[in-house]
């Protein structure tokens, strides 16, 4: 069953999930960064599909408006050793 998630005000259909954690859904990211820096921490997103696979959105540091989105896709819950990493400090490039 598909599920409808907001994600940086873009509605994003999302299959096979069996947990959504989304933080980012609530952020405004045309704001400056400085209006949202406060809300800006490692647990923004994340979504683990039925066959373990999990996407995973945060901004590293949290609070740093030094810091930038970084998303990880993990296979086998293999944190140390991620898939992919993709990270931009652009919001609209999520």
């Amino acid at each position: 069953m598909a599920k409808d998630i907001m994600v940086c005000g873009v509605s994003v259909k999302v299959k096979n999930s069996v947990s959504i954690y989304n933080q980012i859904a609530s952020l405004n990211l045309n704001q400056s960064l400085s209006a949202v820096i406060d809300r800006l921490d490692e647990d923004l997103l994340q979504i683990e599909f039925s066959n373990g696979n999990i996407v995973d959105v945060g901004w590293y540091p949290s609070f740093d408006e030094q810091g930038e989105f970084i998303i990880y896709t993990i296979s086998d819950n293999n944190w140390d050793e991620p898939c992919a990493k993709f990270t931009t400090r652009d919001g609209h490039e999520l």
